[in-house]
């Protein structure tokens, strides 16, 4: 009997040690399987963002190339429309005469009071103006170019050397044109404003007014920008000017402004 027990335990203990080694040898083969099964997952997880990635980059690069060719259109219409105003106004062509330009006479004299006295163009040319028409120029063309930063720097740097000269009102305008077309609104501002209160007989007054108007606009202060408006309207009252600030009160009133 003893025996028998002993047989009988032996047989049992090698089934147990036969189970458990059966168990052991699948637990680790379901480990591989599993470990195998999360590494492709997590490649192909790698994969799809990798190529999620690139479209973003892509796109990226598609917005980016889009707001560059709108930015270039927009700075292209705006000059142009720019000189479809100087044109309309009668102001002649400063590329060609810009010391012409700044000593002709302001709109009827209905709308402007007299212009302030400036040095006949019968006179000889100093050699003085001649430096001072021709760095004008300069700073015009780079203007008219498409390069702002170089023209604010121009028309800076004309502006410190010739502060009182004859051309100093046409080209405190055209530094904050250049600033404006920047979206540096507070320093078109004070380009603006400097024409408007130190020249308040120039041809380029109006203008000023109206570019003060849009300014105010574009920073959303839209008491300050209807002042603006309807002054050139109300001091400018038949300029191309003040159609145009006509045309932005009726846009503001329709924006609820």
């Amino acid at each position: 009997m003893r025996c028998l027990a002993g047989l009988l335990g032996l047989g049992f203990a090698l089934t147990v040690h036969a189970e458990s080694e059966n168990l052991e040898a699948r637990v680790q083969l379901l480990e591989q399987r599993l470990s195998s099964s999360a590494m492709r997952d997590m490649m192909r997880q790698t994969d799809q963002l990798q190529h999620e990635v690139q479209e973003l980059r892509g796109q990226l690069e598609s917005i980016q190339h889009r707001l560059t060719r709108m930015e270039k259109t927009q700075r292209t219409q705006y000059l142009d429309i720019d000189a479809r105003l100087r044109r309309l106004t009668g102001e002649e062509s400063q590329t060609e005469s810009p010391q012409a330009s700044a000593q002709q006479a302001p709109e009827p004299a209905a709308e402007l009071p007299p212009p302030a006295p400036v040095q006949s163009t019968q006179k000889p040319a100093t050699p003085a103006s001649q430096q001072a028409s021709q760095a004008y120029r300069e700073a015009y063309e780079t203007l008219q170019a498409g390069h702002y930063d170089a023209a604010v720097d121009a028309f800076s740097a004309f502006l410190q050397r010739y502060p009182q000269g004859e051309l100093s009102d046409n080209a405190w305008y055209w530094l904050g044109e250049a600033y404006y077309v920047k979206r540096d609104f507070n320093a078109a501002r004070q380009a603006f404003r400097r024409l408007v209160e130190r020249y308040p007989n120039s041809a380029k007054t109006s203008a000023a007014l109206l570019k003060l108007g849009y300014v105010a606009y574009e920073e959303k202060r839209w008491q300050e920008a209807r002042q603006h408006l309807e002054e050139v309207v109300a001091r400018f009252p038949d300029s191309r000017a003040a159609s145009l600030a006509a045309d932005r009160l009726k846009r503001m009133k329709s924006e609820r402004r």
